[in-house]
């Protein structure tokens, strides 16, 4: 009788250990997934002072894609396109659904982090870094705050 009450606590054990999702996975599958679309800067914060709309001085829009061969963002200043980043596949983003980040790297060693702002009924908002060489650095102080471009 002692074995069998053992037997389903292993069972239960077991049960519970398994279908873990990966890291980087929510119910909805990949975080990554909710970088897709057309973004538009809404504010800058950098440590001596926070600049929201026109007070940034242009505007500044991003679509982050995927065209069938790999992901990408096309960065617009005043509606012009200045540049492409090229997501890296080796590594590949590093994703944490718990916190809702994902760093990614891309070609020519560029990183730059995402913290995603997801609320029911509110439209998404980026909390992003520059394109950096190096996160950490005096650079990766400044913020980008971006919502979602309809």
């Amino acid at each position: 009788m002692f074995y069998r009450y053992q037997l389903i606590i292993l069972f239960w054990l077991l049960l519970g250990s398994c279908n873990k999702p990966s890291p980087g996975f929510d119910t909805g599958g990949p975080i990554t997934q909710y970088l897709l679309g057309s973004w538009k800067l809404d504010k800058v914060v950098s440590p001596s002072k926070t600049k929201i709309g026109n007070q940034i001085g242009y505007t500044n829009t991003f679509e982050s894609s995927n065209e069938g061969n790999g992901n990408f963002d096309r960065v617009y200043r005043n509606d012009t396109l200045i540049d492409t980043y090229f997501w890296s596949r080796d590594p590949w983003p590093i994703a944490d659904a718990t916190k809702m980040t994902v760093l990614v790297t891309y070609r020519g060693g560029l990183k730059r982090f995402f913290k995603i702002y997801r609320e029911l009924g509110k439209d998404d908002v980026l909390e992003t870094s520059a394109y950096l060489s190096e996160i950490g650095s005096a650079q990766d102080s400044v913020k980008y705050y971006y919502s979602r471009k309809n």
